[in-house]
């Protein structure tokens, strides 16, 4: 398998890291050097997420039991929290894979002083950093084979 790969995409402003099934797209914003600190930060810590994740596969793929699972890795202990609650059903920590990837990865970027805005989407699992007073708008797409934004979903500071 192939290492991680980054680079920013064709309009300079977005960061795109993949490894394997993992596939993300990155955005800071705030002042040119924090949006620099924060991508190389975002890259760094998605440098050994799947190798990770692996290691732990086959408790991962296990539907939970009765007793909390105890994982090594911050993003399989992720997994299992999110999980959790859901443990009365059939349910494993895969099914929360990409939110805590994008949690982990975004996690990592919002360290650095001066960010207003960032956000890390993994396939639709969008986790989402606002300073105070900041809000972001997402366009949504009611099919994709006509790409037009249909409505706008707008998160502000204050829902977090």
């Amino acid at each position: 398998m192939d290492g991680p790969r980054s680079a920013l995409l064709p309009d300079g402003r977005r960061l795109h890291l993949q490894h394997g099934p993992i596939d993300l797209v990155v955005e800071a914003f705030g002042p040119a050097d924090g949006v620099q600190a924060a991508y190389r930060r975002a890259m760094n810590r998605f440098d050994d997420i799947l190798e990770k994740l692996v290691e732990e596969l086959p408790g991962l793929r296990r539907p939970l039991g009765a007793a909390y699972p105890l994982f090594r890795g911050p993003v399989a202990r992720r997994m299992a929290a999110a999980v959790w609650p859901h443990r009365a059903g059939y349910v494993t920590p895969m099914a929360a894979v990409a939110g805590a990837v994008a949690d982990e990865v975004l996690a990592a970027m919002t360290t650095i002083d001066g960010l207003r805005r960032a956000y890390v989407n993994n396939g639709g699992d969008i986790a989402l950093y606002l300073a105070d007073g900041e809000r972001f708008d997402a366009g949504i797409v009611a099919d994709i084979g006509r790409p037009e934004i249909g409505a706008l979903a707008r998160v502000e500071a204050a829902q977090q």
